[in-house]
């Protein structure tokens, strides 16, 4: 290659770059533009917009659209397995997936549980239909009642709990025998770039944990097609894990079963 082709693909690298970089920043002066109309006449819009990368109501626009897109694409894919079930939601944050599964997915009964009492608050208050209810407990101590639920959504929890095994004993204790877990966690993310987690988990490390309390009947790579380092390229989406792709999910999704 000669020389002014090299400058050439530098130069289109370069340019590709910035552009990037400057959607971003369009995308971050819109969404201040947001808050600010938001947060002024709104106390737990102000305590969401602060606490913003721990929580998240991908149905407002105080976020970056890829990440609340990525975010609700896994309630959408569990709104195909709810229908006339009894539904918990366990660390369901700000209560947007609990509605979404109750009015979508058409689940009978819905209940969210979440450690935090703001986020629980935010969550009767904003996204409440009936037949959905909201208790602050602990992801391991849900105070649910022994084998009452059909299924267990629970996304993006495992990683953040010291007690693996323990979380996941809890959620079999909930459901019925056969019942449905239906749970998330990214694929070989660094502890550095994600200060809230306890816990790297590839797809072997996942799949380990479940086994001993779970049949897993299914498993998808989710990618959310955005220019973060660990999607590796990928298009948005959710498809079947298998041998030559599954380093390349961005998070896995596993669908298991109550042993």
């Amino acid at each position: 290659m000669s020389h002014p082709e090299i400058d050439l693909v530098q130069l289109q690298k370069m340019a590709q770059v910035n552009r990037q970089v400057i959607n971003r920043l369009k995308e971050r002066v819109s969404i201040l533009e947001t808050a600010i109309g938001l947060v002024c006449d709104d106390p737990q819009m102000a305590w969401l917009y602060k606490n913003r990368s721990e929580r998240m109501d991908a149905t407002l626009p105080l976020f970056p659209k890829a990440r609340a897109d990525f975010h609700l694409a896994r309630y959408q894919f569990a709104a195909q397995y709810v229908a006339n079930k009894s539904v918990a939601d366990i660390a369901c944050g700000t209560g947007y997936g609990v509605a979404y599964l109750k009015e979508t997915g058409k689940a009978s009964q819905m209940v969210g549980i979440d450690c935090c009492p703001q986020a629980i608050e935010y969550a009767r208050s904003k996204h409440n239909p009936v037949g959905c209810r909201y208790e602050s407990a602990d992801a391991l101590q849900t105070g649910l009642p022994d084998s009452t639920l059909d299924v267990v959504t629970s996304f993006e929890t495992i990683e953040h709990v010291n007690d693996e095994q323990g979380l996941l004993a809890e959620f079999a204790r909930i459901l019925k025998p056969g019942g449905t877990l239906i749970c998330s966690t990214p694929n070989g993310w660094p502890l550095e770039i994600a200060p809230h987690h306890v816990r790297v988990y590839d797809r072997a490390a996942f799949l380990s944990a479940l086994e001993r309390r779970f049949e897993v009947l299914e498993l998808f790579n989710q990618n959310s097609g955005s220019d973060f380092k660990y999607n590796h390229g990928q298009a948005q989406g959710i498809i079947p894990t298998h041998d030559d792709n599954h380093a390349l999910a961005e998070c896995f999704i596993a669908v298991a079963r109550r042993k």
